[in-house]
């Protein structure tokens, strides 16, 4: 993109290369002399030379150069717009200005001035290529960040090189380079980069010990084979830790494009969280407040979550598994109660009910949303059932003005766990706050993260005040730091977890608008596979949040041979979910069976999560499909 301030620089640069241009020329002095005297006639030639330079060096692309990794290329071709602007220049001089400007006007001139346009207009973009900066950068150096390790490299090309200078701007990864280790003659006793260079290799031994090296960088990629094993074979017998830099062969080897890349070598992850160096930089000016717990960032932390939900209150806690715990808390649960709620989630759904002596009831699932079904909700309720707890299961909501209705008929609590659906919207409304209270969660395979940790959010102001009691050991408003006023927990979310929340809270819209484009990229790929279905969006879904990319086998296929086969193949999946009720403790306290909730022990049986991320490339989906679809005609 064209950069309007370098259009304006060069320009001014330009007027400035004309008028020192003069000035020496002419032996003129003061430049008020030279204005009056000459530029009353060179006026035009002026105009034309401020407007002649950025045109030419927009036609050569200098405006979409990333000044910080220029090459003596880029510079070359800065030189020749430079001469290309001069020489036009002196033909419309010559053949249209000439000889209205010719006495005034000597076309040694056009010399003297190419060159100072070239000192000045190349001399600005060195100091750009110095200084240059962008928003996501961070100066590592101002941070104090411990550097761990003394790291010796061995070669001194250009491989070499590269790696001591990647250490050197990058300290955050904790490796110092102390000293090269080489056997070519001409470097041995040199410095480069300012560290110094020893050798022949054979020394490499004493090296370390002299300069106490931590560890050591072998990077002789193109060394061969036999060096670089005698190399290693010295670090042993050190012994010191090593790593050695692959060849660039050694990534193509098996591929001349990324669409032929052979899905074990892609190493796909199942999940990854989206950290830029926002985040980076926020967690770090945390660190250096040394304030990291309860403080301005969880607060602002809970602002931004109760105004994503629409929500008049927010409360940080550890993780969702918490938030739930205190939701029964603020439910009044107690021994004996009941609890209604789904056998097909996570299960931190069912353990809070547990965590308050209380029993989960569970009600079997809609079997095209997956999410519990209303249809079936009455039928469990009974004399000692105190709540409804829904959960919003892969981020898409479930039936919530039915399930209200429901509740509100039979004086029952309605929780959300909304853990796996932050930012979904049913029929317009946000997850979250549409019933009483509800949770999201943070873990790094969600929409967005905090490492751990989740909020709670509702609209009632006293499970607010609460929801922070409880957290908090129990402390309330005006209690004093030893003063408890209530049974409480330790479930604070640390300054460090809510900072990095507060920077992508503000990503939210973008991550969900990304996850929806893997989402539907992915359909694409396998809309042509047989006895497959993706995740059915239903109409009371306004705005899906993807937590996870799942996909439901038809029932002759044996999900988790399907699971062992793509991990095989590099590509790695899971089973979404074993139902609660079948897991051995729920099994052995309740006595709970396979066919006691038939819909969700089918969908548990068949279906699976794809790797999915927010950053998802469409070359990886294309791998993945396509290892499916292999092991899936395996089976034919």
């Amino acid at each position: 993109m064209t950069c309007w301030y370098m259009v304006i620089a060069d320009a001014l640069l330009t007027l400035t290369s004309i008028v020192f241009s003069l000035m020496l020329r002419l032996e003129i002095s003061n430049p008020g002399y030279l204005f009056s005297r000459y530029f009353q006639s060179i006026w035009p030639f002026t105009i034309l030379a401020v407007i002649i330079r950025p045109s030419l060096f927009y036609a050569a692309g200098m405006y979409r150069r990333i000044w910080r990794y220029a090459t003596p290329r880029d510079f070359m071709a800065l030189v020749g717009a430079v001469l290309a602007g001069s020489i036009i220049l002196l033909g419309v001089t010559v053949f249209v200005f000439t000889p209205k400007l010719i006495d005034v006007f000597p076309r040694s001139i056009f010399i003297m001035e190419a060159i100072l346009s070239i000192l000045l207009l190349g001399g600005i973009r060195v100091l750009i290529k110095v200084s240059e900066r962008y928003s996501d950068d961070i100066n590592w150096k101002k941070n104090d960040i411990l550097i761990h390790k003394r790291i010796l490299i061995v070669g001194a090309g250009s491989n070499g090189v590269n790696m001591a200078r990647e250490l050197k701007e990058n300290p955050q990864l904790g490796m110092k380079p102390c000293a090269f280790i080489d056997d070519d003659p001409k470097k041995i006793g040199m410095k480069t980069h300012g560290i110094h260079v020893f050798g022949p290799l054979i020394k490499l031994s004493d090296i370390v010990k002299k300069q106490n090296i931590d560890e050591v960088i072998i990077a002789i990629a193109n060394a061969p084979e036999q060096t670089i094993k005698n190399v290693q074979y010295m670090c042993q017998n050190v012994p010191v830790a090593f790593t050695t830099m692959p060849s660039l062969s050694s990534f193509i080897e098996n591929a001349d494009e990324w669409g032929d890349i052979t899905a074990p070598s892609l190493k796909l992850p199942m999940s990854m969280p989206d950290i830029t160096a926002e985040e980076i930089k926020a967690v770090v000016r945390v660190m250096q407040s040394r304030n990291l717990s309860i403080g301005s960032q969880t607060l602002e932390f809970e602002r931004l979550v109760a105004m994503q939900a629409n929500a008049k209150y927010a409360v940080a806690v550890t993780n969702g598994t918490s938030a739930l715990h205190l939701c029964m808390i603020a439910t009044n649960i107690k021994q004996d109660n009941e609890v209604i709620t789904t056998p097909f989630s996570f299960i931190s759904s069912a353990n809070c009910i547990l965590f308050e002596r209380a029993k989960p009831v569970f009600v079997d699932i809609d079997p095209v949303s997956y999410n519990i079904n209303p249809k079936l909700i009455e039928a469990a309720i009974t004399k000692r059932t105190k709540a409804i707890l829904v959960v919003h299961i892969f981020g898409q909501p479930a039936d919530m003005d039915t399930i209200l209705d429901i509740a509100e008929r039979y004086n029952l609590v309605v929780i959300e766990d909304a853990c796996e659906a932050v930012g979904a919207e049913y029929k317009g409304k946000r997850t979250g706050a549409i019933a009483r209270a509800g949770a999201f969660a943070f873990y790094p395979n969600k929409q967005m993260t905090t490492g751990e940790g989740a909020c709670l959010v509702t609209n009632d102001e006293e499970w607010a005040a609460l929801f922070r009691s409880l957290r908090n050991q129990g402390r309330d408003k005006f209690d004093g730091w030893l003063n408890h006023s209530r049974l409480g927990y330790n479930y604070r979310m640390s300054e460090i977890n809510a900072t990095l929340g507060v920077v992508q809270l503000k990503r939210l819209d973008e991550f969900l608008k990304k996850r929806n484009i893997v989402a539907r990229e992915y359909d694409k790929a396998l809309s042509s596979f047989e006895n497959i279905s993706p995740l059915t969006i239903v109409p009371t879904t306004t705005r899906m949040s993807w937590f996870v990319y799942v996909v439901r086998f038809s029932p002759d296929i044996d999900r988790n041979y399907i699971i062992n086969e793509m991990e095989k193949n590099g590509i790695p999946t899971r089973p979404y979910f074993t139902p609660i009720h079948l897991q051995p403790f729920y099994v052995e306290q309740f006595g709970f069976k396979e066919g006691d909730f038939p819909e969700a022990e089918a969908a548990g049986k068949s279906i699976i999560a794809l790797p999915f991320h927010t950053n998802m490339k469409v070359e990886e989906i294309n791998v993945v499909s396509r290892a499916l679809k292999d092991v899936l005609d395996g089976l034919k």
